[in-house]
């Protein structure tokens, strides 16, 4: 037996394995061990006021907090009975594009490219693709600068309240930021550019199932129904029945199978599922990367991201002139507790993800339960993990590891904050 290990599955979000058992040419077992100390955040919730629980939940991670904050919000609202004022359906749908355009923007330039272009990371690409490195945290500060204009702050920010928000921005902070996201468009569309003109492996190639919020007429990030890749459509009061979560021995996240399959959630689920409510310039570069987002192989994950990428700067851009049309009003409604149940759908970076709350009559939090896009992820990860091991052993390639990691860093899971390795074992050599 020979056992491989690279030590660090670098440029992820959180400390992960993977485990490749090989027996002569063939797969034996695939594990993606998630090995973070499981979170009670669940728990820590049950008694806490509904005014607490966006800042709580925002803590689950810190590179998407501001999807946990807007769907903690939404999903409280919808078990009191409250309806949010149009201005505050803006600023949250705002909200989530700034976690879209910081977070892809990282993933994209500093964390994808590299494997395309042969680095082990982004600042060995510096000497000769400076200008991508720099266009692409151009784009990322962007997103920031959203964020800490809505939430005062670019990580786990904190004014978002069920109701509302405890500030709005300023005329004069808005105008800045449609400054910020023009000078930013030229790195959405360089990403487009750079993830269309690689070729993707074919050893990556199956049929998939894919699910996304279905946001309505115009392409976005919440919505009441989910759609899948099989012609369904069901509301999002249904996400048990759409998860089916199970705990697996080797990871602390639960893997989520739908009518016994593994699923893909994500970019490429969502512009695959909701291509036709695309708007301006992502339209045309839709038509002209189509064939390039192939459903079968989840590296096209990272054309997609880009072509989101385009859409949410532009998305943002509109959204701001809305609100500089309409004049800044309240920034928080008046709400009458009542006991009552809600669940709310919003896409992460990484995809779906679901928040349920049931809220008592003092408006405590009496049960949660929260579904993150990485753990719905874990099985399908697996599932092309073993695919893409075998047929690497069947033509004869000896080093795997780069390969799968490439995979895994194309769903660009979000474990936690640190990384860990890959390790393949080989018996009877």
């Amino acid at each position: 037996m020979r056992e491989i290990l690279v030590e660090h599955l670098a440029r992820v979000e959180g400390h992960g394995n993977i485990r490749v058992v090989v027996d002569k040419e063939n797969v034996r077992e695939v594990k993606m061990e998630i090995l973070e100390g499981p979170r009670f955040i669940e728990k820590i919730l049950v008694g806490r006021s509904i005014d607490e629980a966006p800042d709580i939940v925002a803590r689950i991670c810190s590179i998407c907090p501001d999807p946990h904050s807007v769907a903690c919000v939404n999903a409280i609202e919808k078990a009191i009975g409250f309806r949010p004022s149009e201005q505050t359906r803006v600023l949250r749908e705002l909200q989530l594009i700034s976690d879209v355009i910081s977070s892809h923007a990282l993933h994209l330039f500093l964390l994808a490219l590299p494997d395309f272009l042969g680095y082990p990371d982004a600042i060995s690409m510096v000497s000769k693709y400076g200008k991508e490195v720099a266009l692409g945290l151009k784009v990322k500060k962007a997103g920031n600068v959203i964020k800490e204009v809505l939430t005062g702050r670019s990580v786990h920010g904190c004014t978002v309240k069920p109701g509302g928000y405890t500030r709005v921005p300023t005329q004069e902070e808005l105008e800045k930021l449609e400054k910020s996201l023009a000078e930013a468009m030229d790195g959405a569309r360089l990403a487009v550019d750079l993830f269309a003109s690689f070729d993707l492996p074919e050893i990556f190639r199956e049929e998939n199932m894919f699910m996304a919020v279905d946001p309505g007429e115009v392409y976005g990030f919440s919505g009441e129904h989910i759609l899948i890749s099989n012609g369904e459509r069901r509301p999002v009061e249904n996400y048990r029945l759409l998860t089916n979560e199970r705990v697996v021995p080797h990871s602390t996240a639960k893997h989520s199978y739908y009518q016994g399959e593994s699923f893909m959630v994500g970019a490429l689920a969502r512009i695959l599922l909701n291509r036709g409510k695309l708007k301006g310039e992502a339209v045309e570069l839709a038509d002209r990367i189509w064939e390039k987002l192939d459903p079968k192989n989840p590296l096209a994950n990272n054309l997609a991201q880009a072509l989101e990428l385009v859409y949410s700067v532009e998305r943002a851009i509109e959204l701001i002139e809305w609100l500089l049309d309409h004049g800044i009003g309240e920034p928080r409604g008046e709400m009458k507790i009542k006991a009552g149940m809600g669940v709310a759908a919003v896409e992460a970076p990484r995809g779906i993800l679901y928040h349920f709350y049931e809220v008592d009559g003092e408006g405590k939090i009496a049960r949660a339960d929260i579904v993150t896009p990485t753990a719905q992820n874990a099985a399908n990860i697996e599932k092309y993990l073993r695919i893409s091991a075998q047929r690497l052993l069947e033509r004869g390639v000896d080093n795997l590891e780069p390969h799968l990691e490439m995979l895994v860093r194309a769903y660009d899971p979000c474990i936690s904050c640190s990384a860990h390795l890959v390790r393949v074992v080989r018996l009877n050599e």
